[in-house]
């Protein structure tokens, strides 16, 4: 395992244009879905009425070869703008190891805060990984407690003894070394399988169901009805309801 340094250099301040820049959002995206729709389109507009972005988060891995860590929702925004001109960005000499621990850091400090369950996820990563992270480096880039970091780290050895594959999630971690029948679920538990399935299932049809509610949300609306029982619809209708009033409560307005 590769040893990490406990400190990296200040980042410089550049410009870059977008085709300089390359996303790898299974590496340095540490949110159950590499973009959140309705937060790109308002940054889009943002940027059609004139108004620039924070910078974005850039490692520098080699020469000509520079890798967004953190502000994926704004470079799909510029992208969607279609954006040609140089954009603010910091850059970062380290190395990919510290580079991964950089994006999580600036993740949980963004505008749109990551969930319990996606921080929990992202300390599962990292400690699954082959860099030698220290259990304070962990618990400082990902908010995660002291216990749990040991425990994923038992788990992680469990599961390498009985020659299990690591799964992705830290959920279904806990589910594959102790069996769903000796799990006591708690309410963590239920957000975090709710928080994987939903990600498999963007992945499975997200686009194709964005991509249509934009251009005929009633073609959705037939087939939400014609593929769920009425029961099961009834329940999306109320948990949409329940947020918007949420939404409406917290409203300073």
């Amino acid at each position: 395992m590769i040893k990490q340094k406990q400190s990296v250099s200040k980042p410089k301040a550049r410009r870059m244009t977008l085709a300089n820049l390359r996303t790898e959002p299974e590496t340095f995206q540490f949110r159950a879905f590499e973009t959140e729709e309705h937060h790109v389109q308002d940054l889009a507009a943002s940027i059609k009425a004139g108004n620039e972005m924070d910078p974005l988060t850039v490692w520098k891995r080699g020469d000509d070869d520079y890798v967004v860590l953190n502000g994926h929702h704004r470079h799909a925004a510029y992208a969607r703008c279609d954006y040609r001109k140089p954009i603010a960005v910091n850059v970062f000499e380290c190395s990919e190891a510290e580079a991964k621990l950089i994006a999580l850091e600036e993740s949980t400090k963004t505008k749109l805060p990551m969930t319990n369950v996606e921080k929990l996820d992202a300390a599962w990563r990292l400690v699954c990984t082959d860099h030698d992270y220290s259990r304070a480096q962990l618990v400082k880039s990902t908010g995660a407690g002291d216990g749990t970091i040991a425990k994923m780290r038992r788990h992680r050895k469990t599961l390498e003894v009985e020659d299990l594959e690591i799964p992705a999630s830290w959920w279904l971690a806990q589910r594959r070394v102790k069996g769903l029948e000796k799990q006591e679920w708690d309410n963590d538990m239920q957000e975090q399988m709710i928080q994987t399935r939903a990600k498999a299932l963007d992945d499975a049809i997200g686009q194709a169901l964005g991509r249509a509610g934009k251009i005929q949300w009633e073609a959705v609306a037939i087939v939400l009805e014609r593929r769920l029982n009425k029961q099961t619809l009834g329940y999306v209708i109320d948990e949409l309801r329940d947020e918007d009033e949420e939404d409406e409560n917290n409203s300073p307005f």
